[in-house]
């Protein structure tokens, strides 16, 4: 793999035996592999690349899941390398499982701590606007109700808001995702939950003056489900936001392309 520095036509596509992609960085020039996937798939050689691509696949399949799960209820948040970079991150998270390599449990109650501090717009993460956000939000002994209280901020040390900002606002997410684990039957990784039905949930701060210089712990709760603890093969994963508004004739108007959020814990 190769890149072109200062692609001003930002090349896709292939050319002979080469093959030009886009990722946040830039151009990405790849020669075509030469091994036939009948090679792959039939030759003793090939088990390696087998077993990574199967758990490739399980990876991306959990990362699927939790992406759509996270847009159910928030289609503004991501960037254009968001699915990929999450899929990255899963297939480190089912290296650390246990089992058989090609078959390992892709375990995110347990190994999701890797996950932990994944940007949702990679080239805006979140603390560059809000710096000191370190505790982890606390979930109940069902795991249904996710509560998080922000840390005391010092407005010019800590906080960097747009130029036109008068106010902003925390967020506060969760969304389930079901381990997984390798099929033997079927030949790929299935959910061990597969009858729990992934739900997110995200609540927003009242809107906070940027022209006070302390700001002061605010507490927010939210419920993922009503009385319904959350399976033990099921992961909770949370994440905190900030956005930015502008009061504009006394009515605040949220800034786009303003802010950032990143997950902050795995339970």
């Amino acid at each position: 793999m190769a890149r072109i520095k200062n692609d001003l036509f930002k090349f896709s596509g292939t050319i002979g035996e080469l093959s030009f992609s886009q990722d946040e960085f830039g151009t990405i020039v790849k020669q075509k592999a030469k091994v036939s996937k009948n090679r792959i798939k039939n030759n003793p050689r090939s088990k390696g690349t087998r077993e990574s691509n199967m758990e490739m696949g399980g990876a991306s399949k959990a990362a699927k899941m939790l992406r759509l799960t996270f847009l159910q209820n928030r289609k503004d948040i991501g960037d254009r390398y968001f699915s990929g970079r999450l899929s990255g991150l899963m297939r480190r998270v089912v290296a650390l499982g246990e089992g058989l390599s090609g078959e390992r449990k892709l375990d995110i109650r347990k190994n999701g701590g890797l996950l932990e501090e994944f940007e949702f717009v990679n080239a805006r993460p979140l603390v560059y606007s809000v710096g000191g956000i370190k505790e982890k939000a606390i979930l109940n002994a069902g795991r249904n109700v996710v509560v998080w209280t922000s840390p005391t901020l010092n407005r010019k040390e800590q906080i960097t808001a747009p130029k036109e900002a008068t106010h902003f606002k925390f967020i506060l997410g969760a969304a389930t995702v079901s381990n997984y684990e390798y099929h033997a039957d079927k030949n790929e990784y299935v959910p061990i939950e597969p009858n729990f039905r992934p739900v997110s949930v995200f609540t927003d701060s009242e809107p906070i003056a940027l022209a006070q210089k302390t700001i002061v712990p605010i507490t927010l709760p939210l419920k993922l489900t009503e009385g319904i603890a959350i399976p033990d093969e099921v992961a909770v994963v949370t994440v905190v936001g900030v956005g930015f508004c502008r009061n504009v004739n006394g009515e605040l108007l949220e800034l786009k392309d303003a802010g950032g959020m990143r997950v902050l814990g795995v339970g």
